[in-house]
């Protein structure tokens, strides 16, 4: 009996090669774990800051077109546009550098990248009998790594102006 008990007491435990193989199979699935949370945090950060870029243009965007609605004397086509504003002033946005400008004063946030802006001006001849439209496109992204995700603007501004 003494002998039986020995050899039951040798068998209670785990082999050295049985503890490893689990703990190689714990390390390999909390490292496939691991790095889909690491990746699904890089991807939530990518998105934030391309969701703050996106609100940014769309303010700047809003701005825009609130001071478009009262102006009169529009004229430029492509990536700049001039008219005079309600307050009588002499107004200018232009794309420069990745930014849009309104006299030389940036609009746009540091983490904005404008790809593109166009303006096209339609029935700003005075007595075309057409009310003047603008119509605005812009091509935005976040800077740095998501700046290969273009997000495209467009909106259609009627003055409230009447040309005489």
């Amino acid at each position: 009996m003494n002998h039986e008990s020995c050899i039951m007491n040798q068998r209670r435990g785990f082999t050295i090669i049985e503890l490893m193989v689990a703990m190689s199979l714990f390390v390999i699935v909390v490292g496939i774990a691991s790095g889909v949370f690491i990746r699904s945090l890089r991807t939530q950060r990518s998105l934030v800051s391309l969701m703050a870029a996106n609100d940014n243009a769309s303010q700047t965007l809003e701005q825009m077109t609130r001071e478009m609605r009262t102006g009169a004397a529009f004229t430029g086509n492509g990536s700049r546009l001039s008219f005079t504003n309600a307050a009588d002033e002499q107004v200018v946005y232009d794309l420069v550098e990745g930014k849009i400008e309104r006299n030389g004063k940036t609009l746009t946030a540091s983490n904005v990248l404008v790809h593109y802006a166009t303006f096209i001006v339609r029935g700003a001849e005075v007595g075309d009998g057409i009310s003047t439209r603008v119509t605005i496109l812009l091509g935005v992204s976040a800077r740095g790594k998501m700046e290969s995700f273009i997000t495209r603007l467009q909106t259609t501004v009627a003055s409230r102006v009447l040309d005489g």
